[in-house]
């Protein structure tokens, strides 16, 4: 099966931009710990405000969760405005409504203000299923759009390459980008003038000081009056909120076609989403399906093989350029966490739901006004603290399920290693507990502790990354044991 070059296709379509890592102490206003389409937006705000920010990315910035992103930039997503009513109610709604007008009207602002080159374009975005007994949806969605007043209809005539639905619910004058190339123009703005970047800067602990926070890397520290948290899943997370997130993997495609799609799409049953943006090869489509949880047990180039055959149906292919995979985390009322938390000047946001570009800004402008004393309409919309009180009933059930999966006793780690093949893993139990093995394809062995370093989950192998994941709360870790996704801090012990 030939599906391309496994990278993503933002990262390969965007220039190269670096930064140092840090090797020094430094002081600032705000600290932000993460490099993502979150972390930025929220350093770009308060920079604009007139604040020394500091921004510390583990990686590189935007290569894990934004790099995969669709970056389909809209003041909607999947018919959530009718189960906002339904759930919380019109007042709720309107003023759930304006926060994400707001974000999408603020990014725009800021692309033209910075003059930031990121193949942003105007497209219609429509919302459809395959399965005609689902119209029934659309229309409880353009319901709650119409009392809202939020602009979107209903259509009959739904553009290539769904002609043959009947039905669709469109939203115009929507937007696209490149994550990357948006984030690249962030980040020129945010580094310099008293304000910093540094790359390849792993926080490894914060601590909570009466008037300051710190925050620790390997080579230097950070002091700053306030501090936020923007690890898709918190490093830092004084209210537990990660008990109330599950986890989300899906895959995408770039792929050359015969003829071009020009707006965006959801089909919502089954899950895929599809746009297109000029690449070094030409015009080029994205699809993006085939979610399903960190535990599944399928082998992932399956998930792949359904996303090809989808395609193949749907569109006149030319060529698979591109293939990779992402993930988001998804709240249990489906409202994102942003606010401060229960400590005084310490702020997270997480739960994007899969509505990220738009849910990054969103988090900037709530978390800017908060830092700068103002009241925020959105507080009791997206407050960190609304869990508080809530029981963990499913997240007892996650840690029991995954800490103690029953897994066979082996009294010889060599024999299993010898009768493994080459680029194949193995969850063990043996004298030395739960261990976590790969075989690469040079019979290279890597022997690591098989239980997550966050809270002690039995890790589960993906064959195409190449990577070990944890189904509690998403932590991935490289063969080797570096820590790729938080909430992790710390890398897997190998074993000798």
């Amino acid at each position: 099966m030939t599906i391309g070059k496994h990278v993503s296709l933002w990262l390969d379509n965007s220039d190269e931009l670096s930064f140092d890592s840090l090797n020094r102490d430094i002081e600032v206003d705000v600290i932000v710990v993460g490099g993502g389409i979150a972390g930025l937006s929220i350093a770009t705000l308060l920079k604009k405000e007139g604040l020394n920010v500091c921004v510390l990315e583990a990686r590189r910035i935007g290569h894990y969760i934004t790099s995969s992103s669709t970056a389909k930039l809209s003041y909607t997503s999947t018919l959530i405005y009718s189960h906002i009513i339904s759930t919380f109610g019109k007042e709720f709604g309107l003023k759930f409504k304006e926060a994400y007008f707001n974000g999408f009207n603020k990014i725009k602002d800021i692309i033209d203000d910075l003059n930031i080159d990121c193949d942003l374009r105007e497209v219609s975005f429509y919302i459809l299923s395959e399965d005609e007994t689902k119209n029934g949806i659309l229309d409880n969605e353009l319901d709650a759009l119409n009392e809202l007043d939020i602009p979107g209809k209903i259509v009959n005539n739904v553009p290539y390459p769904f002609e043959n639905v009947g039905r669709a619910l469109v939203h115009e004058n929507q937007l696209e980008l490149n994550p990357i190339k948006y984030l690249h123009g962030l980040s020129r703005y945010v580094d310099g003038d008293g304000s910093f970047i540094f790359e390849n800067s792993r926080v490894l602990n914060v601590e909570n000081l009466e008037e300051f926070k710190i925050a620790k890397t390997k080579n230097g520290i950070i002091k700053g009056k306030n501090i936020v948290i923007a690890t898709n899943t918190p490093i830092y997370d004084p209210d537990s909120v990660y008990k109330h997130l599950n986890q989300n993997k899906s895959h995408s495609l770039g792929l050359l076609l015969k003829k071009n799609i020009k707006d965006m799409f959801v089909v919502f049953n089954p899950f895929h989403t599809l746009r297109s943006t000029p690449t070094r090869k030409g015009e080029m489509s994205i699809i993006l399906g085939e979610h399903h949880s960190i535990e599944d047990p399928t082998n992932r180039f399956e998930f792949y093989k359904n996303l090809r055959r989808f395609s193949d149906d749907l569109l006149d292919v030319e060529s698979f350029e591109y293939f990779y995979s992402g993930g988001d985390n998804l709240t249990e009322d489906r409202l994102s966490i942003i606010g401060e938390t229960s400590e005084k000047g310490t702020y997270l946001t997480t739960g994007f739901n899969s509505w990220g570009m738009n849910t990054g800004m969103v988090s900037g402008i709530i978390i800017k006004d908060l830092i700068l004393g103002k009241s925020s309409n959105y507080l009791d919309i997206f407050s960190p603290l609304r869990f508080k009180n809530k029981k963990y009933k499913i997240e007892n059930e996650r840690i029991e399920k995954f800490k103690n999966m029953n897994i066979e006793y082996t009294d010889s780690i060599t024999k299993t290693i010898l009768e493994m093949n080459n680029d194949e893993s193995r969850i063990i139990n043996c004298e030395l507990g739960i261990l976590a093995i790969y075989k690469d394809n040079d019979s290279n062995t890597y022997v690591l502790n098989g239980k997550c370093s966050h809270k002690g989950c039995i890790l589960h192998w993906d064959n195409v990354e190449k990577i070990w994941e944890c189904p509690c709360h998403g932590s991935i870790f490289d063969y080797k044991g570096n820590v790729i996704r938080a909430p992790a801090i710390h890398k897997l012990e190998n074993i000798d």
